[in-house]
């Protein structure tokens, strides 16, 4: 469940990205331990603890892979991560297909463990962290990628969400695939029945599967492919609610405050409540550069 919009930038009067701030820092790589931070693809009735978060997120990460294959086999490639927080999704990448990814994250911890992961495992040369970057600047060549991935990101760019995929159009070459995840709301829904989520963001809106295909066409991209795993919204932020609410909890104490825990706790519950009246939208796209 990461911030954004204003509740992401309203430490920033104090200097600190709202990512880089201890309680939320230490939050997310606690339960992810390090590698993740994005929806999971849970089995049915999932168990409440950190075991069933990572395999869940990393069924996701293989969907995505899955769909990135088009784009990226062969060996050879660039890729870029738009969001990369620790670099799980980077490192997956670049295991299955043998390709450098560019990881454009705005965090500096987590560029921090995303570079020391990749120190141990040697991979510098491949995975490349230039520091700390917006996903709608990223300062890479016109036509040089040739898959942009996002996992669940691009929600956090709130009014700027046609900028990040224009940019992602733009570092792509012709012919290249954006394959990504977001956390959106229903075409069509009605505003009201989000306030709660809108005013856990920090956001007036959300996007949605038409507005992104609008705006990916506004840049240059055609869809390809959309699969809908919307039901996974309450799977996850239910499940990361209950372990919150269990031993968990314990787990993170001294680290994180118990006011972050109870807000968490909280905002996941109008997350899963959002999600069960039919109101959010979960799924992976894949758009090609024309």
């Amino acid at each position: 469940l990461k911030m954004s919009g204003a509740a992401a930038a309203a430490s920033e009067g104090t200097g600190t990205y709202y990512y880089d701030t201890d309680d939320a820092y230490n939050f997310y790589l606690e339960l992810w331990g390090g590698e993740h931070c994005h929806v999971g693809i849970y089995d049915p009735e999932p168990e409440a603890n950190p075991e069933t978060c990572m395999k869940a997120s990393d069924v996701a990460l293989e969907k995505l892979m899955e769909l990135c294959t088009p784009a990226l086999q062969g060996g050879g490639k660039r890729a870029m991560d738009m969001g990369a927080a620790y670099g799980g999704c980077a490192r997956g990448l670049h295991k299955k297909f043998d390709c450098k990814v560019v990881c454009i994250e705005l965090s500096k911890k987590e560029n921090d463990v995303n570079i020391k992961r990749n120190k141990e495992l040697g991979l510098e040369e491949a995975i490349i962290v230039p520091g700390e970057l917006s996903f709608d600047d990223t300062k890479e060549p016109s036509d040089s990628i040739d898959c942009c991935v996002s996992e669940d990101s691009i929600l956090h760019a709130g009014s700027g969400r046609a900028k990040v995929v224009a940019e992602a159009a733009r570092v792509l070459k012709k012919g290249g695939l954006f394959v990504f995840s977001d956390i959106m709301q229903r075409d069509a829904v009605d505003p009201a029945a989000l306030s709660r989520v809108y005013a856990r963001l920090g956001l007036e809106d959300m996007g949605s599967p038409a507005k992104y295909v609008e705006w990916a066409a506004q840049a240059g991209m055609r869809l390809k492919r959309y699969e809908d795993f919307s039901p996974q919204i309450a799977a996850h932020y239910g499940t990361i609610r209950k372990m919150l609410q269990g031993p968990t909890r314990d787990k993170l104490r001294g680290k994180v405050s118990d006011k972050y825990v109870e807000s968490m706790i909280e905002g996941l519950g109008a997350w899963v409540d959002a999600s069960n009246a039919g109101n959010l939208a979960w799924g992976f796209f894949v758009f090609e550069k024309i």
